[in-house]
């Protein structure tokens, strides 16, 4: 995250100003990580501008400046919600939530349920790992997810793909579960018949799967997400989006605060709202919800209109997120769909 970006929004600074001491008397409860925050309830604005600027110059950390505050800023401004029963729910600990960004999810609610149910994890039989990322639908019957997911389980043969062969001797076989939410044992999960494209490494990070047309209950297969264009996509730029899909706990990040931010919950489908930072010609763009590893393949969604903006693929701890603009999807859906 960057904080300094965050916190320049001046609804959600002046939130988090006027609400520090209830977010500091909070703390203690939301599992005992965000203990020591005596400092919270004395904030102003000019030592929030001061601690972010400590933080970007990498002096962040002292005792004067409990570092701990990035944890309470990336809950409030940044949340990582749960998704049960097709919707989106608070997260478990009673944590706080910002009414601003509460209010902007409730009013986008219909259109990222609409999304929701198009967002999926994919799963593997015969590997080593029951589940590396997410993928979600973009045109119909073709799932979209990143080259280093599909990667895993399938490779370039001949003029096209194949799934790999397990060292058992026998097919990995992918498939997408459009549910596997926190506490819900239900299942909708569908198979993979057909791997269409891997983009070339030197390309974007995506990949085009084929499904079937229903799971294995007989409910069809969900709809696409809408694509925007590239002029709305360099409109959204400012905007919120929510990012929908499946983190995992990561051995890359720092552990304790994907504790206090995730509340130890990993593997299921959650929601991430956040804004856009910038896009660029090259067909990628920058965001700031809060993501970890299996997030890769994500879709990113706009706020105000349901559409998807683009291809989650990877970011970099403390600074953004990154991600292939729905263009370039839509240009490989044509090509290769």
């Amino acid at each position: 995250m960057d904080f300094q970006h965050v916190l320049s929004d001046d609804a959600i600074r002046a939130e988090f100003l006027d609400r520090a001491a209830e977010l500091a008397s909070s703390a203690p409860s939301a599992g005992g990580a965000l203990e020591s925050l005596d400092a919270l309830g004395q904030l102003t604005a000019e030592s929030v501008s001061s601690g972010v600027d400590l933080m970007k110059e990498g002096a962040w950390g002292d005792p004067e400046h409990p570092a701990v505050l990035e944890a309470i800023v990336n809950r409030f401004a940044r949340p990582v919600l749960l998704v049960q029963d097709s919707t989106f729910t608070p997260a478990v600990d009673g944590f706080p939530e910002s009414q601003v960004v509460t209010g902007l999810l409730a009013a986008a609610r219909d259109c990222l349920d609409t999304a929701l149910a198009s967002v999926g994890r994919v799963n593997l039989v015969n590997h080593r790992y029951d589940w590396v990322g997410t993928g979600w639908v973009v045109a119909p019957q073709i799932v979209v997810t990143n080259r280093h997911v599909a990667e895993l389980f399938a490779a370039a043969k001949d003029a096209g793909f194949a799934l790999r062969v397990a060292s058992n001797g026998k097919p990995i076989k992918p498939s997408l579960d459009w549910r596997r939410e926190y506490q819900r044992p239900a299942e909708s999960i569908v198979g993979v018949d057909e791997v269409l494209w891997i983009n070339p490494d030197e390309k974007p990070d995506v990949a085009l799967l084929h499904i079937a047309a229903a799971d294995g209950d007989g409910t069809a297969s969900p709809k696409p997400i809408p694509l925007m264009t590239a002029a709305e996509i360099f409109a959204a730029v400012g905007k919120w989006a929510a990012v929908i899909g499946y983190p995992a706990r990561s051995p890359f990040n720092d552990l304790a605060d994907q504790q206090r931010i995730f509340d130890g919950i990993y593997d299921v489908k959650r929601l991430a709202p956040g804004t856009i930072m910038s896009a660029s010609p090259d067909g990628l763009f920058r965001h700031d919800a809060t993501t970890l590893g299996g997030n890769s393949g994500s879709v990113v969604v706009d706020l105000a209109s349901g559409k998807a903006i683009g291809l989650h693929f990877g970011g970099i701890e403390g600074d953004r997120n990154e991600a292939v603009q729905a263009t370039v999807l839509a240009a490989l859906v044509a090509a290769h769909g």
